[in-house]
């Protein structure tokens, strides 16, 4: 390599290391429990470095850069990619009793921030952004942000399986979802959430069970329902199983369902 070459090679290193200024005063935020959340945003306030500590999470202790997108009114979301897609991890919203801050992190409920001025005095900007590069530097953020199907089937899989097992506990009978899983093409499992879809099936008869005892007898003739995405919303029965064919854009899916299912 040339010394020009070379030259060039630390430049860009060193621009890379420089691009992101960080403004002068970090936030620090509480959500209960030990855990923490640090907010340091960029000194155009356009990104943000975002760090959730104290919970047992793939995301715990990574430091995220966040886009910060104005929503007017002065709310906004604090946006990075997760597995293959954006997501909103943090929101500010602005209510009648001042700023609400929210934590929002895969496969968990939602987290209310409380603020933290003694932990935010005690913050240095610098140091989040050392590691912030040092993690990139291992590739840690980069692999949290590639799209890993295996993990997203089998975790939409462990969301139908609780919505399966609370039917049959309503219905007093085995109910369970099967999903054409390979039908299903990456798109359509970054943007939609499937077990919505295909859950609602088992949805409707734990509501129908709900609302009438003489229900749960007419549910112990099924056992399976079927579910996979096409082109039309459709719903069939099969010898105890349930054929159902969804479809994203189909509206009225629950009420749908729920009429098939009263007039079988």
């Amino acid at each position: 390599m040339t010394r020009l070459s070379l030259l060039l090679s630390a430049s860009l290193l060193t621009l890379n290391a420089s691009a992101l200024e960080l403004a002068k005063y970090p936030q620090a935020f509480d959500a209960g429990n030990g855990i923490s959340v640090v907010v340091a945003p960029s000194s155009d306030n356009t990104q943000a470095l975002v760090q959730v500590s104290g919970i047992n999470h793939p995301l715990d202790e990574v430091v995220l850069l966040t886009t910060i997108k104005e929503r007017g009114n002065d709310d906004r979301d604090y946006s990075t990619t997760l597995n293959g897609s954006a997501y909103n991890m943090l929101v500010k919203r602005q209510g009648w009793g001042g700023e609400q801050f929210n934590l929002y992190l895969p496969n968990t409920d939602g987290f209310e921030l409380g603020f933290n001025e003694a932990k935010s005095k005690a913050l240095k900007p610098a140091s989040l952004l050392a590691l912030y590069e040092q993690q990139k530097q291992k590739g840690i953020q980069d692999a949290l942000s590639r799209f890993d199907r295996e993990q997203q089937v089998a975790d939409f899989s462990a969301q139908l399986q609780e919505i399966d097992q609370a039917a049959s506990k309503t219905c007093g009978t085995p109910l369970t979802t099967q999903v054409d899983w390979p039908a299903i093409d990456d798109d359509k499992l970054k943007r939609l959430s499937v077990p919505s879809f295909c859950g609602e099936v088992v949805s409707q008869l734990a509501s129908l069970c709900e609302d009438s005892e003489a229900y749960k007898t007419e549910a112990k003739s099924l056992s399976t329902v079927q579910c996979r995405f096409d082109a039309q919303l459709k719903l069939r029965e099969k010898d105890a199983v349930l054929v159902f064919t969804t479809h994203e854009k189909a509206p009225n899916q629950g009420d749908f369902i729920n009429a098939f299912l009263r007039n079988r």
